[in-house]
């Protein structure tokens, strides 16, 4: 039964490095049991290929747990030899983590072992947990021609081919059992957090001497707690419509996902996310790295079209928020966390009462005109019948919209007399404070669609392109609290979006096949409904 931590150590540059990681893995060896053994043989040329001489010593012991020399581990490491089963390899698959298909079919040809359909799984070998039951995994003496393949094949890519064409059942070790630096902005955690820090691929010699001794110094400051926090960027990305559907998303990350993590914000309106009390820069933001607290993991809600997903789901066929919440959590959260929540200011309010001279707005029918993709701008004698003919049934009405560019904003309507006009007047601040007073909200598929989603006043979607069902706000766990989608059909009817229709560029909602007008509701269906919710609201 007996057992042995093993590593290899040859030359005056790995004995450097030595003198500072074998007293951690000495350490470690006599916490667990084992004996601690070092290979120098230097009659060997090529150092690392003798990792086959762990065959050897599996002659006398049961269990070994191979190190490199170029590691330090944690005191509080567990026993890799409980957690790894007897049966299986254990070890850290790293491409998983960073591409190494390229290295697999280069071996495969310099090893002469194209006799074998290869995954593309790799694993690194300075952290390995193995048994007497691969002993035929090392039992090989290699060629001078195998050691000089060159290029990174070396010893790690031999292995990795020979686990796969012999069928070792592997067991992958989890990451801070081998800590590598290709894992740092993949878990935006310091390398301290892990109990095994591995420096291969330092870019030199002097800077791995000096890390070892900083890092050693660290967890000597650190312990016996070693606690230490993620770093959690959350990029929210798109336009203001966009960044408000972000909103749940960021607050979920930060309640459900990595409370009490060390997490900020990118966005172009702050506003949005100031009641989540975590820092909130444009993006544009410089971060710089701090060597002790570790490097910062990105979770975007709206990442670029050439990103992956998009490959697999696309916005304009998804709820934004949905879409947001599988980019940036890796899951769809759940319907009662999708709620938008936004705050009132009295700066707000006061910028409204500012522009209506009333305090109560809570009678207010808002209309939004909007203007953005073409499928999703009405022509203005369409909203201009809307709000004439609202004003006529004796409704309260209110103009809102912000003209961004010529392509986005608003389309140029008349404000008729008795009707507040509030179009390019309101800061972020009021617009958010007028909605959640308005009784009713109409508007074409736009960003004051998802702001009425954080209150409990009544919704008239014009839902152009996108189906209601992925733009209608979560509230009260569901997406038709109050809302009402008005439509003949969607140009999305319009447009073939099975998933094998590549279009290029990606999928797009933007165009109009036809008349736009061969798709909205009639003026007269629009202003019923009005009616009929107020009279809903004035029987509760």
């Amino acid at each position: 039964m007996k057992k042995a931590v093993v590593t290899i150590t040859v030359g005056a540059t790995y004995q450097e490095i030595a003198n500072l990681t074998h007293p951690t893995l000495k350490a470690y060896a006599d916490k667990i049991g084992a004996d601690f053994i070092v290979i120098d043989d230097a009659k060997i040329k090529y150092p690392h290929w003798q990792k086959f001489e762990i065959s050897k010593l599996l002659i006398k012991y049961k269990r070994i747990i191979f190190l490199d020399t170029d590691l330090i581990i944690r005191d509080d490491c567990p026993n890799l030899f409980d957690i790894v089963p007897e049966e299986k390899l254990g070890l850290f698959e790293e491409g998983r983590f960073s591409p190494r298909g390229g290295y697999l079919q280069q071996a495969m040809v310099a090893y002469n072992m194209n006799d074998h359909n290869y995954k593309d799984v790799y694993y690194n070998t300075g952290v390995m947990v193995i048994s007497r039951v691969h002993t035929q995994l090392f039992n090989y003496v290699p060629t001078e021609d195998i050691m000089t393949a060159g290029n990174f094949l070396g010893e790690q890519t031999f292995l990795n081919l020979r686990i796969q064409k012999e069928g070792i059942d592997v067991f992958m070790l989890p990451y801070k059992y081998n800590r590598m630096t290709l894992m740092d902005e993949i878990t935006g955690e310091p390398r301290f957090a892990s109990y095994i820090i591995h420096y291969a691929g330092c870019p030199s010699h002097e800077q791995m001497l000096h890390h070892i001794k900083t890092d050693l110094k660290k967890w000597e400051k650190d312990a016996p707690d070693y606690k230490y926090k993620r770093n959690i960027v959350i990029s929210i990305g798109g336009g203001l419509g966009d960044q408000v559907c972000g909103e749940p998303v960021a607050r979920y990350i930060i309640e459900k996902l990595y409370p009490g993590e060390n997490i900020c914000i990118l966005a172009n309106w702050p506003r949005l996310f100031e009641h989540l009390d975590v820092p909130v820069y444009p993006h544009n933001h410089t971060f710089i790295y701090d060597d002790d607290n570790g490097p910062y993991h990105v979770r975007e809600t709206l990442p670029s079209v050439e990103k992956p997903l998009w490959r697999h789901l696309t916005n304009p066929l998804s709820h934004t928020v949905e879409f947001g919440s599988i980019s940036a959590c890796g899951r769809m959260i759940p319907d009662v966390d999708k709620k938008i929540k936004l705050n009132t200011t009295l700066k707000g309010f006061d910028e409204v009462i500012n522009i209506t001279g009333m305090v109560n707005i809570e009678n207010l029918v808002l209309v939004h005109p909007g203007k953005g993709w073409p499928s999703k701008t009405f022509p203005i004698k369409w909203w201009q019948d809307i709000i004439d003919g609202l004003v006529n049934v004796g409704h309260q009405v209110g103009i809102i919209g912000k003209r961004v560019n010529e392509d986005q904003g608003h389309v140029s309507v008349e404000c008729p007399e008795g009707v507040v006009d509030f179009r390019d007047l309101l800061s972020l601040d009021g617009l958010i404070s007028l909605i959640s007073g308005a009784k009713v909200l109409i508007s074409n598929d736009s960003a004051p669609i998802h702001i009425a989603g954080a209150f409990d006043n009544w919704i008239v979607l014009i839902p152009s392109c996108k189906h209601p069902d992925h733009v209608l706000p979560y509230r009260n766990g569901y997406k038709h609290y109050k809302s009402v989608a008005l439509y003949k059909m969607l140009t999305l009817d319009k447009i073939n979006s099975a998933p094998t229709m590549f279009a290029e560029g990606g999928q797009t909602l933007d165009y109009v096949v036809g008349d736009i007008l061969d798709y909205l509701p009639e003026v007269g269906q629009v202003i019923k409904e009005v009616d009929k919710i107020i009279v809903k609201e004035k029987t509760l």
